[in-house]
């Protein structure tokens, strides 16, 4: 199994080596690959796929040990080649998924920035309507408060009042007592008077 896998992959990196390098690609020797010098880009670029998915099926059926045993086989130029184009074809890809996702990114920013935008703008005339309100409320209460000041010096004025005018009335009351007493007084000795002002009948 092994060694069926070990042929595998080495027919299959030496015939990718030749492709990426423009040079003729080698037959497989068990007949499971036709591969010959590609006629088109179009056919040299498909057999390199095909040869990179049958390389990651051999691959998976090996084991850890046996994939490290046969990477210390394979060619440096062969290793260099590989890693060269897989390493720009990783990178070129990063690049553009990163740039879209830059791109992707910096629309939906720009897209809350103007959306944050404009609810501060509508937050801020509402925070002015409410501050008109809210100076509107403050004269009204401060003339309230002062027609209450207002009324409750009238009420106490009104009290002071009041409370003068019974004190008043009061003395008044007092005042009239005093002149009946001074009346019904008189009104005695008027009588005592002409009673006693009268001859004396014998």
């Amino acid at each position: 199994m092994m060694s069926d896998a070990s042929d595998m992959l080495a027919a299959a990196l030496e015939q990718m080596d030749g492709i990426i390098a423009g040079s003729k690609a080698l037959e497989y020797s068990n007949g499971l690959f036709d591969c010959q010098s590609p006629t088109s880009p179009f056919m040299g670029g498909l057999r390199a796929l095909h040869l990179v998915e049958d390389l990651r099926g051999a691959l998976e059926l090996m084991d850890p040990e046996e994939r490290d045993t046969l990477r210390c086989q394979i060619p440096d130029s062969t290793a260099e080649s590989l890693s060269e184009w897989l390493q720009g074809h990783l990178t070129n890809g990063h690049i553009s998924m990163g740039g879209d996702i830059y791109q992707e990114r910096l629309s939906r920013l720009e897209s809350d920035k103007e959306s944050l935008v404009l609810q501060v703008s509508v937050l801020t005339d509402q925070v002015e309507a409410q501050g008109e309100k809210i100076r509107d409320l403050d004269l009204c209460l401060e003339e309230h408060r002062e027609k209450l000041n207002a009324t409750e010096d009238m009420l106490q004025q009104e009290l002071l009042s009041r409370t003068s005018l019974e004190t008043q009335k009061l003395e008044l009351m007092t005042e009239v007592s005093n002149l009946k007493l001074k009346l019904t007084a008189v009104e005695k000795d008027r009588l005592d008077y002409r009673d006693s002002g009268r001859p004396s009948k014998s």
